[in-house]
């Protein structure tokens, strides 16, 4: 007798599953990317290889009690708690967040600490922020939930009003961010905004708006906003072509080091700790340039290993977005933080290949820092906590297997069994 296998599905315990997996292996990864890429920086300056990895490994600690709070953290209110809503509901408390980040923007900018031409972090005595990292999450979310909002209004008045709400944050966000300057980090939080909007699943028409508004301020204002060396860097013919070898320009010099650590890499690389440009030869290679180290490292198979696990990441993430579609809010934060993710992946890659220009892209999980570390932990707990939800729900209403005519999803139609392996009867005859 012939066997007929069971097409096993995607369920929401699987997912989340496999998204705590992937976290799991990032944070790990990216510690002991972060140390063998930085130990000698760590050694020249303080005498200590370990220095920037314990104080990474602190902000993974810090960065994991985040993950925790944002896995169970409530997405709506709940009725029985009253005003309290405000502060146990994502749904509310992330506007609050999000007004916390737009206030350390602007101190950012008044009492920031400038390195370079770039006014970026907050110096609090025994650690920096870099509010701009965390506004990549608490963006997503507040857009996510005015998204909501205007979709369950019910009169024009409200939806416009909600609209210009909804724009009015997204813009600002990005302004105060290209100010600092942070030409790449201001682009990046304006398409995580749009993405939220697209899988919040505004309509059509007010995406366009939204979009042809936004392009129109940015092509007015892009000579208030952009200094003349971002203007010079974004022109094709300024960075596309190969940097000269004798030149002074610290971002040129940059590039050239991280081409020719992919290029020495070869196939399967030099092994783990065996990078030689990391040896005071390529700056910044335990943030802005590490994916430059793993090339070297662990050559083209490595590189492509860490191209696969963001796509797996994002796969998993849009699809937590696609199973959450009567629910715009959860929707869109799903969308939008994995969407900012995988993108903010790329966009590091890019640089480092030099298919963009330079620019200071932290790659999520692997870079120091402790603001990109705990904004990427933070969003990973916000994604496992929409998966969560998912999977409560599958098994409210019997599981994801169901077909649509059961009476389980509230249609009241016929319900139509799965299938099942049938034992043979012993008292039967074969």
């Amino acid at each position: 007798m012939a066997e007929q296998g069971v097409i096993r599905q995607w369920s929401p315990a699987r997912v989340a599953q496999g998204l705590f997996l992937l976290t799991l292996a990032g944070v790990i990864g990216g510690l002991l990317m972060v140390y063998s890429a930085s130990y000698p920086l760590s050694l020249a300056r303080t005498g200590n290889a370990f220095a920037i990895t314990l104080r990474q490994i602190l902000y993974a600690l810090l960065g994991t009690v985040f993950f925790v709070i944002a896995w169970k953290i409530p997405l709506h209110p709940l009725k029985r708690l009253g005003w309290l809503n405000l502060f146990v509901a994502l749904k509310w408390s992330g506007l609050i967040l999000h007004s916390l980040v737009i206030v350390l923007l602007v101190l950012t900018l008044v009492f920031g600490k400038k390195v370079g031409e770039a006014q970026r972090w907050l110096d609090l005595g025994l650690f920096q922020i870099q509010p701009s990292e965390f506004a990549k999450v608490t963006l997503a979310v507040c857009i996510a939930s005015l998204s909501s909002f205007w979709r369950g209004s019910k009169s024009a008045r409200q939806r416009l009003w909600l609209w210009f709400a909804l724009f009015s944050v997204w813009a600002l966000t990005v302004v105060l961010v290209l100010i600092q300057p942070h030409l790449s980090g201001g682009l990046l939080l304006a398409v995580i905004g749009f993405a939220t909007m697209f899988f919040a699943r505004l309509p059509l028409s007010v995406l366009l708006a939204t979009l042809l508004l936004c392009g129109g301020i940015g092509y007015f204002g892009q000579k208030h906003f952009l200094h003349p060396y971002q203007q010079e860097r974004w022109q094709i013919g300024s960075w596309l072509m190969l940097p000269k070898e004798k030149t002074d320009d610290q971002k040129a010099y940059q590039v050239r080091q991280a081409l020719l650590g992919l290029q020495v890499g070869g196939w399967f690389g030099q092994g783990w700790f065996n990078s030689r440009q990391k040896h005071l030869f390529l700056p910044s290679a335990h943030n802005d340039f590490i994916f430059a180290v793993i090339g070297e490292e662990f050559g083209f198979m490595g590189s492509i290993a860490v191209l696969g696990f963001f796509s797996i990441l994002a796969y998993l993430g849009l699809w937590v977005t696609s199973q959450s579609v009567n629910d715009s809010f959860a929707s869109g934060i799903a969308g939008g933080i994995t969407f900012g993710i995988w993108l903010q992946a790329v966009m590091h890659i890019a640089v480092n290949a030099h298919l963009l220009p330079p620019t200071g892209i932290p790659l999520p999980f692997v870079s120091a820092g402790g603001s990109s570390l705990c904004a990427t932990l933070i969003g990973m707990g916000l994604l496992l906590n929409v998966a969560t939800k998912l999977q409560v729900k599958s098994n409210r209403r019997g599981g994801t297997n169901d077909a649509m005519g059961d009476g389980r999803w509230w249609d009241g139609g016929t319900h139509l069994p799965r299938p099942r392996h049938r034992r043979r009867s012993q008292n039967y005859p074969a």
